[in-house]
């Protein structure tokens, strides 16, 4: 198994192709993203295929918490270069096996988070019509 090469992201520099983020301070630290970020890691895979195994792996990581136990600091938590090898090196060779059933995994992950945008949707739309049966009842009585 071929792993990506993991560094420091540094503002202005040349992103090559295939890569991906890591943020690494902040509460949602270890989460991967297509953009930088100023405390951010970049993930510079050879081709496609390891770039989406890799991203949806660490997206994986993220979402399940694994990152939380290796933030430091009592402050502003943060993770370091390290410790996203380590847990790279550990998980993916356990992963990619079984590398089919993961991307069902994601595939339900993402239908559920559509379910959840589109709820939070209808909570806004809800509360924005409350606000306007009141407002239009209370102007009504001027």
């Amino acid at each position: 198994m071929m792993f990506p090469s993991i560094r420091c992201y540094h503002e202005g520099a040349v992103v090559p192709p295939h890569s991906f983020f890591i943020l690494c301070k902040g509460c949602n630290a270890g989460k991967p993203g297509f953009q930088p970020w100023i405390n951010s890691f970049i993930v510079v895979c050879p081709h496609e295929e390891y770039f989406n195994f890799y991203f949806w792996l660490i997206y994986g990581l993220w979402r399940d918490g694994k990152f939380k136990t290796r933030h430091r600091g009592s402050v502003i938590p943060f993770i370091n270069l390290n410790d996203v090898r380590d847990l790279i090196r550990e998980v993916a060779p356990a992963i990619q096996p079984g590398w089919n059933k993961y991307q069902q995994i994601l595939e339900t992950l993402n239908k559920l988070e559509q379910k959840k945008t589109s709820l939070a949707e209808q909570i806004i739309i809800t509360a924005n019509l409350q606000r306007h049966l009141l407002r239009t009842y209370f102007d009504k009585l001027k």
